[in-house]
């Protein structure tokens, strides 16, 4: 996700980074945190996958994350439909 998409999504929400009004400043502020994010996300899903791997986890690392990523979304799609 660019931080184009994350600025258009907070002014959907009516949600605003503080002391920051534009969009332009905005996605400027975002631009310095998502790519580090998004690279440090990766590293480290990679390293899990790496390390699940070598001490010979029941299944891959890869399945792992699968799993765990699919559980995730079970408890977001709970949480959501219990604030309804």
């Amino acid at each position: 996700m660019h931080s184009r998409d994350v600025v258009k999504s907070f002014v959907e929400q009516d949600l605003c980074i503080e002391g920051l009004t534009k969009e332009e400043s905005m996605i400027k502020h975002l631009n310095r945190y998502i790519p580090t994010a998004a690279a440090l996300g990766g590293v480290m899903v990679g390293l899990l996958t790496v390390f699940a791997d070598m001490i010979g986890a029941i299944g891959s690392g890869t399945g792992i994350l699968l799993a765990v990523n699919i559980i995730y979304s079970f408890y977001e799609q709970y949480e959501r439909n219990k604030k309804r």
